[in-house]
C-alpha cells in the first residue's frame, strides 16, 4: 500500500486555571500544554501516528517538504525511506524533524504487518526491564528527600 497522506497537527490544551508549581527559588506558572501529532494514512485508510515538537516551524516543514516526498511511496521499510530522504535533502535540521514522521511510519508499517512496532524492529530482546523511581520538580530540598525516601520504600533502587 502506498502513502495517501501525511499531516502534522498542532494541539494545545489550555488549563482552566493556571497551574502554579513552587520550586526552590521561585514559582513557575503553566497556562497550557502543547504537542504535535503526525498522522500518516495509506490507500486503504490504515493510519500510523507519531509525536512531535509543538512547533509551527516543524509543522510547516512536515506538511510542505516531508509530506510531498512520502506521498505515493510504499511503506515497506521505513528505514529505507529515511535513507532515501536523507539523500535528497542535505538539511540536517529537516532530518531531525523527519524523525517524528518516521515514528508514524513505523507505527503504520507495524499495523500493516499486524505486529507491534517492537516485533517489527527485531522482536523482544528481554523479558524484564529495570525501572527507576523519579521525583517531581519545583520543590525545596526537603521535598526531594521525601520523594527519594518514598521511591526507596516502593522498592526502587
Amino acid at each position: 500500500m502506498k502513502i495517501r497522506s501525511v499531516e502534522a497537527f498542532l494541539l494545545s490544551y489550555p488549563f482552566r486555571e493556571p497551574v502554579k508549581l513552587e520550586y526552590f527559588g521561585g514559582t513557575r506558572q503553566i497556562l497550557k500544554r502543547d504537542a504535535m501529532l503526525v498522522r500518516i494514512r495509506d490507500e486503504d485508510g490504515t493510519t500510523g501516528y507519531g509525536p512531535g515538537a509543538a512547533s509551527e516551524h516543524w509543522q510547516k516543514r512536515i506538511n510542505e517538504e516531508i509530506a510531498p516526498f512520502l506521498i505515493g511511496r510504499a511503506v515497506v521499510d521505513p528505514d529505507a525511506l529515511r535513507v532515501q530522504f536523507q539523500k535528497t535533502e542535505p538539511d540536517p535540521e529537516l532530518w531531525k524533524i523527519y524523525c517524528c514522521v518516521e515514528v508514524a511510519l513505523y507505527d503504520l508499517a507495524g499495523k500493516r504487518k499486524g505486529i507491534p512496532v517492537s516485533e517489527f524492529l527485531g522482536g523482544r530482546v528481554r523479558d524484564r526491564i529495570r525501572v527507576y523511581g523519579s521525583s517531581g520538580m519545583y520543590m525545596p530540598p526537603e521535598g526531594y528527600a521525601r520523594e527519594a525516601a518514598l521511591a526507596q520504600k516502593l522498592g526502587f533502587p
